[in-house]
């Protein structure tokens, strides 16, 4: 746009009218216009320059960019260079945007290929033995036998399915929780009782230590809560072991404490533990889907706590929620 009014100037000015001199309406000389009018060209052609390099360019650059992105390739990074604090700014929130969508990407693939496989184990396992009991052959011992896997198989999708619609329901509840004052301490105390069976069956012993505490929170989900890191104690701790559980509060802040001596975490465990399907046995063999600790790890987030895990191999772990009052 500055050239093409320079060149139009220029043009103009060495038209016939222009060439002579007029002193009736111009106080300055001939050339001092001419030489004024071709610094205003060259300034112009500058000027141009610098907006087509400093501005237009980032932006063809990002537009070529965007066209990509909505291809589905996020393997992008633009160079955060420019002087120019607006352009700058929007070149690091597409790469932040790139960035969030390729770990989106990941997760998605990550979340099928993980969906496909907890569902797929249970429901080979409940085609198999269906089979297998239309046989005519079989003891009554082997009937009893295979009916139980199928009804463990299909409580284990029953639970997957549950544990999914959970854990989507609360990545999108941000927004409301309904809270009210309870008694943490008994909550926790009821938690103990309802896995009465699967800690006595394996004879470990509870060293149990609650203050008594009113919380204001959701009972339900931090229900949820309790039973899934007592269960994942339960269920990593050998026969004859130790389960530790303490609640206190400290000023404002509220501290849950469940700690085992089981088998510990590997530092490459310990880091994923939060993380969706996520199992460190990864043949699967063990009981469980990778959603409890998510579930819990999100609850614990819409109440704006935190929690911590620490553990070693042949260690046991332990986990600490801590809650705002």
């Amino acid at each position: 746009m500055f050239s093409f009014f320079s060149l139009s100037t220029l043009f103009n000015l060495f038209h016939p009218n222009h060439l002579a001199p007029d002193t009736t309406t111009s106080p300055f000389p001939l050339g001092i216009r001419i030489l004024v009018l071709i610094m205003c060209f060259i300034v112009g052609i500058l000027i141009e320059q610098f907006v087509n390099k400093k501005i237009f360019q980032p932006i063809n650059t990002l537009n070529q960019s965007m066209k990509e992105v909505a291809k589905g390739n996020f393997n992008l990074t633009l160079a955060e260079k420019s002087k120019i604090v607006e352009v700058q700014e929007m070149t690091a929130h597409f790469n932040q945007m790139v960035k969030e969508l390729s770990s989106i990407e990941i997760f998605r693939n990550d979340f099928i290929s993980s969906v496909s496989h907890e569902f797929k184990t249970p429901m080979a396992a409940i085609e198999g033995y269906a089979t297998l009991l239309q046989g005519d052959s079989l003891s009554d011992q082997e009937r009893q036998e295979y009916a139980t896997i199928i009804m463990n198989s299909t409580k284990r999708l029953s639970k997957l399915s549950d544990n999914i619609l959970k854990l989507s329901r609360l990545e999108n509840q941000e927004l409301f929780l309904e809270k009210a004052k309870f008694n943490l301490a008994e909550q926790i105390r009821m938690a103990i009782l309802t896995l009465e069976r699967e800690w006595s069956d394996k004879k470990i012993g509870l060293d149990i230590e609650l203050d008594e505490v009113e919380y204001d929170g959701n009972q339900d989900l931090l229900f949820q809560v309790w039973m899934n890191l007592i269960h994942n104690a339960i269920k990593f701790t050998p026969n004859g072991g130790k389960i530790n559980i303490s609640l206190k509060q400290v000023g404002t802040q509220t501290f849950v404490q469940i700690a085992d001596n089981g088998e510990g975490m590997s530092p490459g465990v310990r880091k994923h533990v939060f993380e969706k399907f996520y199992q460190s046995d990864k043949s699967h063999h063990s009981e469980g889907n990778g959603l409890g600790l998510p579930l819990v790890w999100r609850i614990i987030n819409l109440h704006e706590g935190i929690i911590h895990v620490e553990s070693e191999v042949g260690a046991g772990s332990t986990f600490t929620v801590t809650l705002m009052s």
